[in-house]
C-alpha cells in the first residue's frame, strides 16, 4: 500500500460519506461546481519506535546457494495526515458532517484493509479573495491510521550445530 493508495481511499470514503465531489489537491483542470471538497496529503509518520512484528516468508527466487530467498516485512503502525478544504456557500457545514461521521462507528466503513479515520482537527473558516470577491472556504486536518507492510529480501544466517567434546 502506497501513500497514494491511502490518499485515494480517503477521497473515496469522503465522497461516499458526504455525497460531495471530492478532488485531489494540485491537479490540473477546471474547478468543479460547488460545493466540493479538496484533499491534500501533508505528512506520514510512524507511531511507534519499533515495528509491532516482523513477518518472514520464503520467496520463489533462489539465492546463490540454491536456497529460497527470505523476505522480511516489518508491520508498522503509521499515520497519514490530510488537509481537507471545503468550498461552497456553507463550507464549515460540509466539514462538520465529516467530523460527525468519524464518531459514528457504524458509518466508518473500512477505507482499505487496516485503515481507519482516527482524528479530526478544528474546522477553520478561511475565506479567500478570488476575482475581486470573497469566497467562503473552510479547512480541517484529518489523520488516517493503518498498518504498513513494506518488505525486502534479507540475508539469512545459516544455522549450524556445534559439537564440543572433552578430550
Amino acid at each position: 500500500m502506497t501513500d497514494t493508495d491511502v490518499w485515494e481511499a480517503f477521497i473515496r470514503w469522503l465522497a461516499d460519506q458526504t455525497g460531495l465531489k471530492v478532488i485531489k489537491a494540485h491537479q490540473s483542470g477546471d474547478r468543479p461546481s460547488t460545493p466540493y471538497l479538496m484533499v491534500n496529503f501533508t505528512a506520514f509518520r510512524e507511531l511507534r519506535e519499533m515495528p509491532q512484528n516482523i513477518e518472514y516468508r520464503d520467496t520463489e527466487t533462489l539465492n546463490s546457494e540454491g536456497n529460497p530467498e527470505v523476505e522480511a516485512t516489518p508491520v508498522i503502525e503509521g499515520e497519514w495526515d490530510f488537509s481537507v478544504h471545503a468550498y461552497g456557500d456553507a463550507p464549515t457545514d460540509s466539514l462538520r458532517k465529516v467530523k460527525g461521521l468519524v464518531h459514528l462507528s457504524q458509518r466508518l466503513e473500512p477505507l482499505l484493509p487496516a485503515l481507519t479515520v482516527h482524528e479530526t482537527g478544528p474546522i477553520n473558516s478561511v475565506p479567500d479573495w478570488v476575482k475581486k470577491a470573497w469566497e467562503p472556504r473552510a479547512q480541517m486536518n484529518v489523520a488516517v491510521r493503518g498498518l504498513i507492510r513494506d518488505g525486502a529480501v534479507v540475508d539469512v544466517i545459516e544455522e549450524y550445530s556445534i559439537g564440543i567434546s572433552r578430550a
